[in-house]
């Protein structure tokens, strides 16, 4: 699952926020107020930050790039999730 690392006074990380939801991926926020210590992030890392799959993205760029990747990955897979049934050129449903 996704988990995205935001701090709650970062704007950019309103955006990204909103992109996760876009885009309808399981996900997880975790916040931080004020001088909270960032429990869970590796050591050297602040907000924001995405784990996904082992991988860890910092910082608004490297964010919106694996958000795009993902989302290209989704619109792919979603074009082979319907009710829809596939027939060869004799109409036998293959």
């Amino acid at each position: 699952m996704i988990v995205f690392f935001r701090a709650d006074d970062c704007r950019e990380c309103d955006a990204i926020e909103e992109a996760l939801v876009e885009l309808v991926l399981a996900h997880r926020v975790v916040r931080f107020a004020g001088d909270q210590p960032y429990e869970g992030l590796p050591e050297g890392l602040s907000p924001p930050v995405l784990a996904d799959g082992g991988e860890w993205f910092a910082g608004g760029r490297a964010i919106r790039r694996r958000l795009d990747e993902l989302g290209e990955f989704k619109a792919e897979w979603d074009k082979f999730q319907s009710d829809a049934c596939y027939c060869d050129d004799q109409g036998n449903v293959i």
